[in-house]
């Protein structure tokens, strides 16, 4: 059920006052009437409606009785406790705990996504002594989610979307993993330690990217912010190529070897335009050799490839995000039909195909550049890298379809491909395409 439904149904309900209910005065068998308890049947109840495993009733009937308890303010503990347990299924199912509540927050809403943060946070599994760094990781950024949520629910349709969540978690499908269940932590704790032919990211050469990183998005000047960028694209880049350059020589470089080495990452985007945002998400990681599958419903895209080329597209894509944003806003600066919806994703569209253009002109070049020191021994590797990438791809997400885009605005489509055509794409980012 998308947000309109829920909207709609929302404000057709008449909320129910209970003034002369007896639940609201005593009960009366002389017992206290203890309210939360209440509330834990009625949501008991609910969540078995909308799961398919209640006997009969509505969950409208439900929500109305709920409402004459007329206590908001236990609600969310309750829904907490009693839906809480449902989470944990979906990590053996490949969800990460970020998958979760951003899918979660494009379903429903803020608040919505800050109470399955809730239930993330307190899920038992999650709290293990051999818990990943991975995923220590990934609670950190879901502790930020929870510090979002908004307040008690106060009207027929936040206290639907709280019923209709505990469907939307009975109802996750299989996903690629890109962290490890709970079910893998004690025998990956007892395995070996990674051969040293395994492609490895340095994290001391990401922390260096990542400061000059933040440098460049921290001064006000132009061409001090263009070094900073050209630097940190230029460690990666070098980074990336000797990197596959040695694991080609120090290990058996077939195809189906290779495929063992590519992995899943997992993007997540936000709204307004996250459909077009995806796309330039796509044009970056083609021409570094990685694929990208959008998964529309959810927020989210998986990208596929090796870790250093999924370092390199995570990185670079977000640092063109920035600069898109920036010249979006810029180009609506005048007002008028550049602020529409129609202007502004026919400008994403645009920048990231010509994004694309200009990366692939530039990993011609850097091939050419390449060859001279590593000779004719850098293209067969890329290309096995590639066939790789695409082998891992189709056997992950066998029925894919390519994204189709609508007619769009010609205003803003050519004031994207001008905005991508400044965008800085230094000498390091080329080497690596």
């Amino acid at each position: 059920m998308g947000k309109r439904h829920r909207q709609r149904t929302a404000a057709s309900a008449h909320r129910v006052h209970a003034d002369a209910s007896p639940r609201s005065t005593g009960s009366t068998d002389g017992q206290r009437y203890d309210p939360r308890a209440e509330i834990e049947r009625l949501v008991r109840e609910g969540v078995l409606v909308v799961t398919g495993h209640g006997g009969g009733g509505s969950v409208a009937d439900t929500i109305r009785r709920l409402e004459a308890v007329d206590r908001d303010d236990l609600v969310d503990d309750v829904v907490v406790r009693v839906v809480g347990p449902m989470v944990s299924r979906a990590w053996e199912l490949g969800w990460s705990a970020l998958d979760l509540v951003h899918a979660v927050h494009h379903e429903f809403d803020r608040g919505i996504a800050g109470l399955v943060a809730e239930m993330v946070l307190a899920d038992p599994a999650l709290q293990r002594p051999d818990r990943p760094a991975a995923w220590t990781e990934q609670l950190d950024l879901v502790r930020i989610r929870r510090s979002r949520r908004s307040t008690s629910p106060d009207d027929f349709g936040k206290l639907a979307d709280r019923f209709l969540v505990a469907r939307f978690l009975a109802r996750l499908p299989q996903v690629v993993p890109v962290v490890m269940p709970p079910s893998a932590w004690r025998l990956a704790a007892a395995a070996s330690a990674p051969r040293p032919t395994d492609e490895q990211v340095d994290p001391r050469m990401l922390e260096r990217v990542r400061a000059l990183l933040a440098k460049a998005e921290s001064t006000t000047f132009d061409a001090e912010a263009e070094a900073f960028m050209g630097k940190a694209q230029e460690l990666m880049a070098r980074y990336a190529i000797d990197a596959a350059m040695v694991s080609a020589a120090s290990a058996d470089a077939g195809i189906g070897r290779l495929a063992a080495g590519v992995q899943a990452r997992r993007l997540h985007l936000d709204d307004p335009y996250a459909k077009e945002k995806a796309q330039l998400l796509g044009a970056v990681a083609s021409v570094n050799g990685g694929r990208v599958v959008w998964h529309g419903g959810w927020g989210f895209a998986t990208v596929v490839g090796f870790p250093v080329e999924l370092d390199l597209v995570e990185l670079t894509f977000t640092s063109l995000l920035v600069q898109m944003t920036r010249a979006m806003a810029n180009a609506g600066a005048s007002g008028g039909r550049t602020r529409s919806p129609a202007f502004r994703r026919a400008f994403v569209l645009s920048f990231a195909q010509r994004i694309q253009e200009r990366l692939e002109d530039a990993r011609r070049r850097a091939t050419e550049e390449a060859s001279e020191h590593y000779g004719g021994s850098l293209v067969p590797v890329q290309a096995a890298r590639r066939a790789a990438v695409q082998q891992r791809a189709d056997e992950w997400f066998p029925d894919t379809m390519p994204m189709r885009s609508r007619s769009v605005d010609a205003g803003g489509w050519y004031a994207g491909r001008s905005a991508a055509d400044l965008a800085r794409l230094e000498p390091g980012l080329d080497e690596l395409t």
